[in-house]
């Protein structure tokens, strides 16, 4: 039996997730380790230059100048040489770094579409946000420098050793004793199980934490009226503290190890100073050893940038590798399933069989055993109490779940069968919160139909009864939404119907669209409506009765069972879920605020 294929982490899942770039990438470490060659040029001429200068000191001799005239122009070339392929390669890997970035969040987003909606309610926007930005861009920090600082990493301080090598083998021993301990120390460190399970931990905690700092922010109005201070959102307190308890405990697990790993990381010197005692000693000439000494204590010196940028790039793929796994968990998030190759819709006449299902985690039925039939071109209306099942009737019509049970056709075809891309293109949906991106009002109804001339873009406009408010802005359609514009919610929800003229889908889903509209707004909404399902196949979900006793259909939803179907006379005779519905949305409606007689007291 074959041995299921390990999972790449680190650099090897970096590289294969680089795809294309690849090529770039691996360029771009070549030329980072030819810049390493030729950063070690000098080492060997200035150790010849330094040798022939004492042996020409001790000899009483004067310098000859000339005779070094090679070394030094070998010395300049190589660090022009240096700097060449260090531009390059800083450009390369920069460059792939950038596309790849693209490529990802490119990839993240067309995922974030075909999975579940059920992600993006157990996941708080701080934790996706986190996601797409920060480990993205940590991923950009660790391609465009620390990739090619591991080639220069390694690059660099090999060809110093074998210089040193060169040199003197006995002083490079003693050089490469501290650096070893210190390495082994390290390696310690990183290797321990702990580690891995605290920076996971402080990721964990600042993604919770960035979350809680959102919807604290989204709340601060409620916060000021019913609390004042951070204490009246308590979990924004425990989460802060929970992600500095995370940092605390991170940073003491390594104290340590890192403590040690600096405190022989740099005692080169502690070492070969002895040792060049013991050396001159011996030696039969200060002339002979005197330059290899003075050679050693300034190259060892310099070993110490690029061990330091080895030991940083340890730590950095630490972090990667949490990033990573983050972002390859999203990967692996269970899609929306597709049977087939994908179908097109040509009726659009809706049929639930026997559909049930809960919301993942729950356990309690939002549908239970719901059969629905609505004909092509009807009008039909969702009531019922709240958390009886209306919306959710919408959000799986719509595939943002897969049911539990039972099936959901469009035009007798299993929506299963037909891709997201078809679905929705058949389909628009007017939300109770209709979301107003920041753009241009003109982009914003352009939503609905990408390729629409801005002639159809006021035809929808004026469809929806928005046209006169949009055109008495100061840039008119070319009018960038944001807070300071002041458009009403009635205002905003009339942009979102025309996006949705604009888009004509055969099918129409109204989701509580007049819940927040002042009675002014509502009649211009419910004008729009009509212009807007004329000939569609129409789903209204409402609490105001009143907006719908006309439809072809009414569905009494109650605790995620269908209670009754039927036009209003029927279903005010024989639902009596329905009817007492009816009568208290006559007593809101006919509700007025006045104030109690003051009666002497005896």
């Amino acid at each position: 039996m074959s041995k299921e294929t390990k999972k790449k982490e680190g650099v090897a899942r970096l590289m294969e997730l680089a795809g294309t770039k690849k090529a770039g990438l691996t360029a771009a470490c070549t030329l980072s380790v030819m810049s390493s060659v030729f950063k070690t040029v000098p080492y060997f001429t200035i150790y010849e230059i330094l040798k022939r200068l004492i042996e020409s000191y001790s000899s009483g001799g004067s310098f000859a100048f000339a005779g070094v005239k090679t070394l030094v122009i070998l010395t300049a070339v190589s660090a022009v040489l240096y700097g060449v392929c260090a531009y390059a390669s800083a450009m390369l890997s920069h460059g792939a770094a950038f596309d790849i970035l693209y490529e990802l969040r490119m990839k993240l987003m067309e995922k974030m579409g075909r999975i579940s909606s059920g992600y993006y309610t157990s996941n708080t926007q701080g934790s996706i946000k986190k996601l797409l930005i920060e480990d993205v861009e940590q991923i950009e920090i660790f391609i465009a420098h620390s990739m090619c600082e591991v080639a220069a990493a390694i690059a660099t301080p090999l060809m110093t050793i074998i210089v040193l090598f060169i040199v003197d083998w006995r002083l490079t021993l003693v050089s490469l004793l501290p650096i070893i301990c210190s390495f082994v120390i390290l390696a310690m460190a990183l290797k321990k199980p702990d580690g891995a399970k605290h920076q996971q931990n402080m990721a964990d905690s600042k993604a919770k934490m960035e979350g809680t700092i959102v919807e604290y922010i989204h709340g601060m109005s409620v916060i000021k009226i019913f609390g004042g201070t951070k204490n009246a959102f308590k979990r924004y307190e425990t989460d802060l503290n929970s992600f500095t308890k995370a940092v605390h405990d991170t940073a003491y697990y390594n104290a340590n190890g890192i403590g040690l790993y600096y405190a022989f990381f740099g005692a080169q010197v502690l070492f070969l100073l002895p040792a060049a005692i013991i050396m001159l000693n011996h030696s039969a000439s200060y002339a002979e050893v005197l330059p290899k000494i003075l050679f050693f204590l300034v190259i060892c010196a310099g070993l110490k940038e690029p061990l330091e940028n080895m030991m940083n790039v340890s730590i950095d793929s630490t972090k990667i590798n949490v990033g990573l796994k983050r972002i390859d968990e999203l990967l692996e998030e269970p899609e929306i399933t597709l049977i087939g190759e994908g179908r097109q819709l040509t009726k659009f006449d809706i049929e639930f069989d026997e559909v049930s299902f809960a919301y993942p985690g729950s356990g309690i039925k939002a549908c239970d055993r719901v059969s629905i039939c609505l004909p092509q071109g009807s009008c039909n209306a969702l009531v019922g109490p709240s958390g009886g099942g209306k919306s959710t009737i919408a959000q799986l019509l719509l595939h943002f779940y897969e049911v539990n049970e039972g099936t959901i056709k469009i035009g007798g075809v299993d929506i299963r069968e037909v891709t997201h891309s078809e679905l929705v293109k058949n389909i628009a949906y007017v939300f109770q919160d209709s979301f107003i991106f920041n753009d241009t009002i003109e982009n914003n109804i352009r939503m609905g139909n990408d390729t629409a001339s801005f002639e159809e873009v006021k035809a929808a406009a004026e469809a929806a009864n928005i046209a006169d408010t949009i055109e008495s802005l100061p840039e008119g359609y070319k009018t960038v939404v944001a807070d300071s514009i002041g458009l009403s919610g009635g205002e905003k929800q009339r942009i979102a119907i025309a996006r949705a003229i604009l888009k004509n889908a055969p099918i129409v889903v109204l989701d509580e669209a007049t819940a927040y509209a002042d009675a002014e707004n509502e009649a211009r909404i419910q004008e729009a409506f009509s212009r807007l399902s004329k000939g569609k196949t129409v789903i209204m979900i409402a609490h105001r009765l009143k907006t719908i006793q006309n439809a072809d259909n009414i569905l009494v939803m109650n605790s995620g069972r269908l209670e009754a179907v039927g036009r209003h006379e029927e279903l005010m005779e024989s639902c009596g879920l329905y009817r007492d519905m009816v009568t208290a949305n006559e007593r809101r409606d006919s509700w007025t605020m006045r104030k109690e007689e003051q009666h002497d007291q005896a």
